[in-house]
């Protein structure tokens, strides 16, 4: 498990902000995360950005041959676009699958040492949880196979915004953590 480095940082109360220092917050005594994995290390710690960019190239290498195995074999007998909506569909279940474990860590994850929780609870993610972080990012995926240079165009933003909007949230969110309410914190 690796140490924190500079660009992570502390966990923040769900309820009013304040930096934890603890499983409570010493202001208004609300629960920052569940007792399980964090309270051997102290104060759980968001992950800093780099990470979390580990995690994702680590994860995309990971799915980048299965993925355009079943387009090419889907696409053969049902056309490119159910090909690439069951790639998408094979990335999910990867996602949502490893996510609602109980160490809540994809293979990227392990590798950069993070793991995904609720927001709030700090508890593993609902299934329905991990299927809207994964949703966010497959809906704007899939829709730049729209085939129209302002369809991509618009996609590519909503990827950038969503890649980098946590290095200005406080609580290094991206745009799929926010909507589907979950952090990612440092082993």
């Amino acid at each position: 498990m690796g140490a924190a480095t500079s660009k992570d940082g502390r966990m923040f109360c769900p309820k009013c902000g304040t930096q934890a220092s603890g499983m409570r917050c010493q202001v208004c005594g609300s629960p920052i995360a569940s007792a399980s994995n964090e309270a051997a290390s102290g104060s759980p710690q968001l992950s800093g950005w780099w990470r979390r960019v580990g995690a994702t190239i680590v994860d995309e290498l990971i799915l980048v041959l299965p993925t355009y195995a079943v387009l090419l074999i889907v696409a053969s007998f049902a056309g490119t676009i159910v090909g690439a909506l069951a790639g998408s569909a094979l990335g999910g279940v990867y996602m949502v699958k490893l996510l609602t474990r109980p160490d809540g860590q994809t293979l990227g994850n392990r590798a950069v040492a993070t793991y995904v929780r609720d927001a709030t609870t700090g508890h593993v993610l609902t299934t329905q949880q991990a299927l809207k972080r994964w949703g966010f990012v497959g809906v704007y995926s899939l829709l730049g196979l729209s085939g129209s240079n302002s369809g991509t165009m618009i996609v590519g933003f909503i990827g950038l915004v969503d890649c980098l909007y946590p290095l200005f949230n406080e609580r290094n969110q991206t745009l799929h953590d926010k909507f589907a309410n979950t952090i990612v914190l440092v082993k």
